[in-house]
């Protein structure tokens, strides 16, 4: 797994409105464009926080994937999910 590439996929989630959009329409899809592996695909469309972080992803841009793209865009909720075990 490449911790790059998903940190590439979380920086365009937090800053481009265009990435957001097309990963809401269709994050399989999304997630293709950028070479990512099936794992790495399924932390990310599921939102698993921890899985990131313990996959060495960076964790202000796991703060800002969550803060921009996440259901319950919340601290609390972006934490809760962060000590939930890998």
């Amino acid at each position: 797994m490449s911790a790059h590439a998903m940190e590439s996929v979380l920086h365009d989630l937090g800053v481009k409105r265009e990435a957001r959009t097309a990963f809401g329409e269709d994050a399989s899809a999304f997630l293709k464009r950028y070479g990512v592996d099936a794992a790495e695909a399924e932390m990310i469309s599921s939102f698993d926080i921890a899985k990131l972080l313990k996959a060495g992803v960076s964790p202000l841009l796991t703060y800002g994937f969550w803060m921009m793209n996440a259901p319950v865009k919340t601290r609390a909720a972006y934490l809760e999910r962060s000590r939930e075990t890998a």
